[in-house]
């Protein structure tokens, strides 16, 4: 565990800040410089400082240059939208995103808009994400719709929460001509815009319990869970198939008297289809290895479980991933 915890640190000093404000480049297909593993530093795209992606990301490049021998770093990106592109392209060896972010890159829609991604290639899914819908208890809302004239949150361009709000608000009846999108950089500044009443809601895929959600909720006396109906789930989960009914059970923050029901995404590492099938393979292994060093690190990685990949790939796997999971039964 001290090698994890010194690790974060080197990987906290040494980032590498990638550009915010728009998609990396997709490869549309074309050929890039494969990432080679031999002598060379592997990067991992995570997401802004002060979220969980990156404190994930640090751990997961830890465990995977203790079981390797390989130097992994993680890397401060501009999100889930951002490592897609930066992946396929070749910028970034791997990376991590929002299921939803992956759908988008290999089906050219959203922010991919007719530049599918061709060049990215699934390891493993790390864990649960169900769709936090966090809003003010003085708007009085008890349902999305009722959120007309409201300031959400969307962190940074690119990043899987823009993402999520702009996909998700229009499907259940919300159009984004009626709400304004605040774009406030980081979760530590959306956290003290949020606690400060300068923003009223915002839509975050993430774990259960987490430390930024539990941070803005407080005891529960200013803001609320709104939960979806049955119709606007199946309207998203047949609209959206990356999608699918998770529940954020009563009690799980503070003052949540009642489980919020709505939908969620797998958090999803995926790396360039050049890398080297050993080299896939071993990362996999050393990830799926390491899970009690890693949930020490991490409470998210409690989800996860080789049999993740079953039937929830977007991208496809990489050979080197699909010869683990075939060693272990998975597949």
């Amino acid at each position: 565990m001290k090698k994890v915890v010194s690790l974060f640190l080197a990987a906290a000093m040494t980032l590498s800040l990638a550009a915010c404000g728009s998609p990396a480049p997709a490869g549309n297909g074309s050929a890039v410089s494969p990432p080679a593993s031999g002598g060379k530093t592997l990067s991992m795209g995570t997401a802004s400082l002060g979220g969980n992606f990156f404190t994930m990301g640090a751990a997961a490049a830890a465990v995977m240059m203790d079981g390797t021998g390989l130097s992994v770093t993680a890397q401060a990106t501009g999100g889930s939208v951002y490592n897609v592109g930066a992946v396929d392209s070749g910028e970034l060896d791997m990376g991590m995103s929002q299921a939803s972010a992956v759908a988008s890159g290999i089906n050219g829609t959203d922010s991919y808009e007719g530049m599918p991604v061709k060049n990215i290639r699934t390891m493993f899914n790390f864990n649960a994400t169900p769709i936090h819908i966090l809003v003010k208890k003085s708007l009085g809302a008890a349902d999305v719709t009722d959120l007309a004239g409201a300031k959400f949150e969307c962190l940074a361009p690119g990043d899987g929460v823009e993402l999520a709000t702009m996909k998700l608000l229009p499907m259940l009846g919300l159009s984004l001509e009626d709400v304004t999108l605040e774009y406030s950089g980081s979760r530590v500044q959306a956290s003290s815009r949020l606690k400060t009443g300068q923003v009223d809601a915002i839509l975050d895929a993430t774990g259960l319990g987490a430390s930024w959600i539990a941070d803005i909720y407080g005891d529960g006396a200013d803001w609320t869970l709104l939960s979806l109906t049955a119709e606007q789930i199946a309207t998203i989960v047949a609209e959206a198939p990356e999608y699918s009914q998770m529940n954020i059970p009563a009690e799980t923050y503070s003052g949540q008297s009642n489980e919020a029901v709505t939908v969620g995404l797998w958090t999803t590492v995926y790396c360039n289809a050049s890398m080297d099938d050993d080299t896939v393979y071993n990362l996999v292994k050393s990830i799926m290895e390491s899970k009690e060093e890693l949930v020490k690190a991490h409470s998210f990685f409690g989800d996860l479980a080789p049999e993740n990949v079953v039937d929830s790939c977007i991208a496809p796997l990489h050979p080197g991933a699909e010869a683990y999971y075939k060693e272990v039964g998975v597949l």
